[in-house]
């Protein structure tokens, strides 16, 4: 076997990025929340056709430098972006402000993503000036015809189809709906809507081979290629996919030009060294793992599927081969979305014969549109009725039962098993020669078990200690709390004011990374949308997402609010169990006594907040106490009622009207959970309510500073932990 250095060295490098990664990480930029700032720095690129945002560098307040390289965004009637070039120096006065970082396990790491990226802040422009009107003609150039073929695809399809085309050819994922994203996503097949291998190689091919086989000799073909590859990669944005695929085009370009042989494993360990060297932290990205992932599967793994020596039909070894994609990406697909699409390999099998024609068609409708429009149009047209079908398959294979798996994410060593017994199963597989006849007997047993063994090793879900744990998420401004014991799961709440879309990217995206497919019970306390919108979403789309739902629990009152009919028609209409509790009624979950002490079925309520449902759990000698948003005059209402607790859920996010003198006396919390969103204009957690807790000598956690709170109980002793 030929020596391969680079591959040794890559070896090296990723050791020491893991070794190291503590140290990597240590860098803690200072955290600002839209303070008003003037600062210079330089345009490097413009993304966005709609809304131009700019990536900037060499950011400096004054003679300080503010940071490396900075995103900056337009405000509605603030900063124009409207003429600017890459290369211009700008002078911007905005807010700033830090990337957030997650605040519940599951939850996207956006500061992560952009500091593996080397960006620091975003910043909101206000007012912008020139100082310096300097431009870097070529990346300009590049931009403008950007613009240029993105103005073709727009006005050439649909703008769910030209959406999808920009994404492809361009990089430009502006104009995508988020339904197609999902969509694309839920089948795996959101490959498509990146720039990926696949797109560069199939054009770097297919140029390079059109150059050999028509006007030039080899090395001028290989030169010119490269040259054309380099380009279309800044023109698109030069993702990491998008990077592998040129390095490694570059490297057989460069082999076929010196007479060298091309080498797949050097190719593609000369491409890694490069981004890793550049970024190191972006090893632990999931677009790059993918991204190497799926080359060095087809490598080392996919090529056993495919020894079918002619016996079988080509559909059919490439099905095989997607297969074997699968299984090696499975573990990355797990550990960062926790769930999976046992039909994307079909989705796949009916997908991408049809891409190379997606890509020529869009291509050369791009470049036609410009001058002939009817023949622009029908080449988009071919593109129209392939994304048609694409969209239709998706749709139908998206209402499949379990088209949404959700696994939870795995443990380390699960995946460390799973790999080797992978390896193992590559090397009892590769047979040649002497060693051939010489195989063991039992060696297509052990091999026909090994992959069945990976997948069990990676599904595989250790028991759930018989703990009582109770997570209070950070859902912004609102409330969602996630009971779980004994393998049953309850919420109570989940709803937010000031983030979007709670349900999809915080509760639900929780509940996966646990592999949490049930919900037994959801309890709603009352009925604004603080509390609900996040679980109206579930609701919604629970088939999609995966969840199955036993029963919804509403305060059991007479006289209700529009909002509240309004939840329990929506409950209804996709035929989930709703139930009703009122003062005194009992459920017992999984060794769990829930008790109601609030409202009485006649309470004259005024507010929404007034007929808050208060829940009372038991489990051994813990006990626990969620009121909702009620305040003074519920809390007056259910003092009779009440006892000492070790955890208090507390009332309408730390208000001052909430959590009084006489209902604290009364409880003697030990641990009292606010959830409340950062900088809300509401002013929650109020000091008066703060200060009263203190009183009342309860250990004060708030989602805020805290992140999900999380109080793991046996019964008698009791621990908490924050995520942040």
């Amino acid at each position: 076997m030929n020596k391969r250095p680079l591959c040794t060295a890559l070896g090296a490098v990723v050791f020491l990025i893991i070794l190291f990664r503590g140290f990597l990480e240590q860098e803690r930029p200072e955290v600002y929340r839209g303070e008003k700032k003037t600062v210079q720095c330089q345009i490097e690129e413009i993304s966005g056709q709609e809304d131009p945002v700019l990536t900037v560098r060499d950011v400096m307040e004054g003679d300080t430098m503010l940071c490396r390289r900075m995103r900056l965004l337009g405000t509605a009637g603030g900063g124009n972006f409207t003429g600017l070039k890459i290369g211009n120096i700008l002078s911007v006065t905005g807010e700033i402000h830090s990337f957030p970082r997650p605040g519940n396990p599951g939850q996207f790491d956006e500061y992560r993503y952009y500091r593996d990226q080397g960006i620091s802040y975003r910043f909101f422009a206000e007012t912008v000036t020139v100082q310096d009107g300097a431009c870097k003609k070529l990346e300009q150039w590049l931009c403008d015809v950007r613009a240029a073929l993105y103005e073709n695809i727009m006005s050439c399809l649909p703008p769910e189809e030209a959406g999808v085309a920009a994404a492809m050819l361009l990089g430009e994922r502006a104009a995508l709906s988020r339904e197609i994203r999902s969509l694309y996503q839920e089948n795996g097949i959101s490959h498509i809507l990146a720039i990926s291998g696949l797109h560069i190689s199939f054009i770097g091919a297919g140029i390079f081979f059109l150059l050999r086989s028509t006007v030039m000799p080899m090395k001028p073909a290989a030169l010119v290629t490269g040259t054309l590859l380099v380009l279309y990669g800044q023109l698109t944005g030069f993702s990491i996919s998008a990077q592998r695929a040129v390095w490694m085009m570059l490297c057989f370009l460069a082999a076929k030009l010196f007479g060298r042989r091309y080498d797949i494993y050097c190719a593609l360990a000369l491409s890694a060294l490069i981004q890793l060297l550049i970024h190191p932290t972006v090893l632990f990205q999931a677009g790059f793992l993918l991204s190497y992932g799926t080359v060095l599967g087809i490598a080392l793994f996919v090529r056993q599927f495919q020894r079918t020596d002619g016996k079988y039909p080509e559909i059919f070894r490439i099905f095989l081969g997607g297969l074997g994609i699968q299984i090696v990406t499975a573990p990355i697909l797990l550990y960062y979305y926790y769930e999976i699409n046992p039909y994307s390999v079909f989705v796949n099998l009916l997908v991408l014969p049809l891409v190379s024609i997606l890509l020529v068609m869009s291509a050369a409708g791009c470049l036609i549109t410009g001058f002939f429009q009817g023949a622009g149009r029908f080449l988009f047209g071919i593109v129209h009725y392939i994304l048609l079908f694409y969209h239709r398959l998706g749709g139908v294979v998206r209402e499949f039962p379990m088209a949404c798996y959700i696994t939870g994410r795995p443990e380390g060593w699960q995946i460390l098993l799973y790999y080797l017994l992978l390896i193992l199963w590559t090397a009892l597989t590769v047979q040649t020669g002497e060693k051939r006849n010489n195989a063991w007997a039992g060696r297509k047993l052990v091999r026909a078990g090994l992959l069945p063994a990976a997948v069990i090793v990676l599904l595989f879900q250790m028991p759930e200690e018989k703990h009582l744990k109770i997570t209070n998420l950070d859902v912004g401004q609102g409330d969602c709390t996630c009971i779980r014991l004994s393998g049953k799961t309850i919420l109570i709440d989940g709803g937010s004011s000031d983030v979007a879309e709670v349900g999809k990217y915080r509760i639900s995206k929780y509940l996966k990374y646990h592999g949490i497919r049930r919900l037994d019970y959801i309890f709603i306390t009352h009925s604004d949308s603080d509390h609900t919108g996040g679980i109206a979403e579930i609701i919604q789309d629970h088939n999609r997402m995966g969840f199955d739902i036993g029963t919804l629990v509403f305060p059991d009152v007479e006289k209700r609010d529009e909002s509240y009919k309004e939840l329990e028609r929506l409950c209804q209409g996709c035929g989930i169990l709703v139930k009703k509790m009122k003062k005194g009624d009992r459920v017992r979950v999984g060794g769990m006594d829930i008790r109601c002490i609030h409202p009485r079925r006649d309470y004259d309520w005024r507010t929404e907040n007034d007929y808050s449902l208060v829940l009372s759990v038991g489990y051994g000698g813990f006990r626990g106490l969620f009121v909702g948003d009620l305040e003074h005059a519920g809390e007056e209402e259910i003092l009779r009622d009440i006892t000492d607790v070790d955890y208090l859920k507390a009332g309408h996010h730390g208000s001052a009207g909430s959590s009084g003198e006489e209902f604290l006396a009364a409880l003697s919390p030990e641990i009292a959970v606010i959830s409340a969103g950062e900088g809300n204009r509401y002013g929650h957690p109020a000091p008066a309510a703060l200060e009263r807790l203190r009183q009342a000598g309860a250990d004060i956690y708030s989602t805020i500073d805290s992140g999900a709170v999380t109080v793991d109980t046996d019964g008698s002793r009791i621990r908490v932990s924050t995520y942040k």
